[in-house]
């Protein structure tokens, strides 16, 4: 695992194979100030690349983040590589990086059909506070429902100061 790449309010997290990206996740640990909207993405990228993934994003952003949470805004693992305990790990690592910045839960939206993702997050911890239906997921990803899901973050007792050096592992 990577975890070199980040921003004051946002981690990347990257897991590599052999010097192949497998897996990925952003982790918010506040909420970004700064520009709002899609005018500067579209000014980089072009209007039409701009309003879709808006459409797809829209379905994935999570409003007002509190002070004490921490969101994971995308987790993706590459099929080659799913099953060998890579989201996991990516997991584990967000939920290590939330404790050390003083984080007392950590969140993410999950849709319904993805069965393996809800298992997965199910079989760390986490619960389902709430549904939402919309159309946009119904006709972008053929499920209707998104899920939020959240994990209490009980602080180690261990010594978590080590783990806030960068650092890179390969997976297995």
């Amino acid at each position: 695992m990577r975890r070199d790449l980040s921003r004051r309010t946002v981690r990347y997290i990257v897991a590599n194979s052999h010097q192949t990206i497998v897996g990925t996740t952003r982790l918010a640990l506040a909420q970004e100030l700064g520009e709002t909207g899609i005018g500067p993405i579209a000014a980089a990228i072009g209007w039409q690349r701009a309003l879709r993934g808006a459409l797809v994003l829209g379905l994935l952003t999570h409003q007002r983040l509190g002070p004490d949470e921490a969101y994971v805004e995308e987790l993706a693992v590459s099929p080659a590589f799913r099953r060998q305990g890579i989201g996991r790990a990516l997991m584990c690592e967000c939920e290590t990086i939330a404790r050390l910045a003083g984080k007392s839960r950590l969140t993410l939206w999950v849709a319904a059909g993805n069965v393996g993702g809800a298992a997965l997050y199910r079989a760390l911890g986490y619960r389902i506070t709430r549904r939402r239906r919309t159309l946009r997921g119904w006709l972008l990803f053929g499920t209707p429902i998104a899920m939020l899901m959240e994990k209490p973050l009980i602080a180690r007792t261990a010594n978590l100061a080590s783990d806030a050096r960068p650092f890179t592992k390969n997976a297995p």
